[in-house]
C-alpha cells in the first residue's frame, strides 16, 4: 500500500481531528480495511499518567519491537488494543503512527484530563465540522463559542450605525482578505446570519468544514459568500463548504437584532 493510500485514513480524539503520519505495515493496512466500511469509534482509557488505551474489537497483525514512545505515537499492543501516548513509555509495541500537529502540551490537553474516545475512518467518511481542533468557551451562551485567535487580526465592521468589532486568524483565506482591507461588502439578513456574495479568495481544502460556531465569520466556498453567523450552531452541520477566517468579539445579540440588508465597510481597527 503507497503512502498516499495511507494518508486517506484519518483520525479524531474526542471532537478534534488531528493530522496522522501512518506506519506502512500490515497491522496499518489491515486497521484500513477494518475501517473501510464505516468509521470505528473505541472507548480509551488512561493509564499510567501517560497513554490512554483501547480494544479495537479484534486482532491484527502484529509485528512487536522494543520501543521507546514520545508524546503523539500511536502503537498495537499485544494485537487488539490501540495506545495513543501524550508521554513515553519503553515496552514491546507494533508501531502504527505519529500525530503530526499536535504538540505535546496539546497531546496532554486532549488526553491527560479523563477517559476520551478516537474515531478512526477514511477521509470521505469522517468529515471535518467546525468544532474541530477550535479553541472554544461554552459558559457563555450570549458571547461567540469560538475563542479568538491569540494575536489574530482586529477589524470593525459597520452595518449603518451598529459597529461589530472581530477578529481575523492567520488561516490562507483571511489572510487574503486582510490584504483587500478597507473593502464594502454588501450583506442581508437569513435566518442564521447575514452573508453577501464576495470576491474569489484563496483557500486551503484542509481548511474546509461542514458547520459553524456561533459568531463565526466564514467564507463559503460554493458561491463564494462572505457570512457572519450568529446562532444555530447546533444545526449547522448539515452545511458544508465552510471557511472559518475569525470570529466577532462583541455579544451575539448586537449583531442578531440587525434587520435588513447593508453595505458593510471592513476596516482594520486602531489598535
Amino acid at each position: 500500500m503507497t503512502n498516499q493510500d495511507m494518508t486517506e485514513m484519518t483520525m479524531k480524539i474526542g471532537d478534534t481531528q488531528v493530522a496522522v503520519e501512518w506506519a506502512d505495515n500490515e497491522a496499518v493496512k489491515a486497521l484500513r480495511e477494518l475501517v473501510k466500511e464505516e468509521p470505528l469509534t473505541i472507548q480509551m482509557s488512561m493509564y499510567g499518567g501517560f497513554e490512554q488505551v483501547g480494544p479495537i474489537g479484534q486482532r491484527l497483525p502484529a509485528s512487536d519491537s522494543q520501543t521507546t514512545t514520545q508524546s503523539g505515537d500511536i502503537v498495537l499492543y499485544t494485537g487488539s488494543q490501540i495506545v495513543v501516548f501524550y508521554g513515553s513509555n519503553s515496552w514491546a509495541y507494533t508501531r502504527l503512527g505519529h500525530i503530526t500537529d499536535q504538540s505535546a502540551e496539546d497531546m496532554k490537553n486532549l488526553l491527560g484530563n479523563g477517559d476520551v474516545t478516537i474515531t478512526i475512518g477514511l477521509e470521505d467518511e469522517v468529515k471535518r465540522v467546525a468544532r474541530d481542533g477550535a479553541d472554544m468557551q461554552t459558559e457563555d451562551k450570549s458571547m461567540p463559542t469560538r475563542v479568538p485567535m491569540e494575536g489574530g487580526t482586529k477589524i470593525n465592521m459597520y452595518f449603518g450605525d451598529t459597529v461589530i468589532p472581530g477578529v481575523l486568524n492567520d488561516s490562507e483565506t483571511a489572510k487574503a482578505l486582510i490584504e483587500k482591507l478597507p473593502i464594502t461588502q454588501h450583506v442581508s439578513r437569513y435566518s442564521h446570519d447575514f452573508c453577501g456574495v464576495t470576491e474569489d479568495l484563496p483557500y486551503k481544502e484542509e481548511d474546509v468544514h461542514y458547520g459553524w460556531l456561533n459568531g463565526d465569520i466564514d467564507y463559503a466556498t460554493d458561491a463564494p459568500y462572505f457570512t457572519i453567523l450568529f446562532e444555530d450552531e447546533d444545526d449547522s452541520e448539515q452545511y458544508g463548504y465552510q471557511v472559518n477566517i475569525g470570529v466577532i468579539t462583541c455579544p451575539l445579540s448586537e449583531i442578531a437584532e440587525l434587520e435588513g440588508s447593508f453595505d458593510v465597510r471592513i476596516e482594520l481597527a486602531e489598535e
